[in-house]
């Protein structure tokens, strides 16, 4: 049951061959978006491409000094995390099956009693402008309702910033049983 039960960790970091390996076997949280038609940046049918024949496009420089700031920031942001929640934050992937479904999710952070996660976004006016109206676009709801839904979190703490908190921007999210079944 959804909230009562130990989350499935796998023994993987992520960025590393195992992590992109599990990723591989899995619809992802990170996936949930495009899954439904609602990413920013892949179409439904470009995620069934790359589900079907395992390709998926090369990240080039530009990209990836891009992910290289986002990872930069959430590392900064971090003890920011820390100091909202009053816990500290460990970094997890996990598992669960879902109707023959293998979902996965991997968090930027869950806290030690696994009851709140932390999803981190790298910081942009635009986003912060919607994260203190609580109003976040399915873009990131989705990938946020399969994180709560594996992990069995309570709520998630979703924060944009550049790693500082002269730019940072945070709200509360939760689910329902309603989204978990649309997932």
């Amino acid at each position: 049951q959804h909230g009562n039960r130990i989350m499935n960790v796998l023994p993987v970091v992520s960025n590393t061959p195992e992590w992109m390996a599990a990723r591989a076997l899995h619809d992802t949280a990170s996936e949930a978006p495009a899954a439904h038609g609602k990413s920013k940046y892949t179409s439904r049918n470009d995620l069934m491409r790359q589900k079907a024949t395992g390709l998926t496009p090369e990240v080039d420089g530009a990209k990836q000094a891009l992910f290289n700031r986002g990872h930069d920031a959430e590392a900064g942001a971090r003890s920011l995390a820390e100091a909202i929640l009053d816990s500290e934050l460990y970094p997890v992937t996990a598992t669960l099956t879902v109707d023959g479904i293998d979902l996965l999710a991997s968090l930027d952070g869950a806290t030690m009693d696994e009851e709140i996660i932390w999803e981190h976004k790298l910081y942009s006016e635009r986003l912060a402008a919607d994260v203190r109206a609580g109003t976040l676009d399915p873009h990131y709801t989705l990938q946020l309702d399969q994180q709560l839904l594996v992990s069995g979190a309570k709520k998630c703490l979703f924060m944009t910033s550049d790693g500082t908190d002269d730019k940072m921007a945070w709200c509360w999210y939760e689910s329902s049983p309603e989204k978990f079944a649309a997932l």
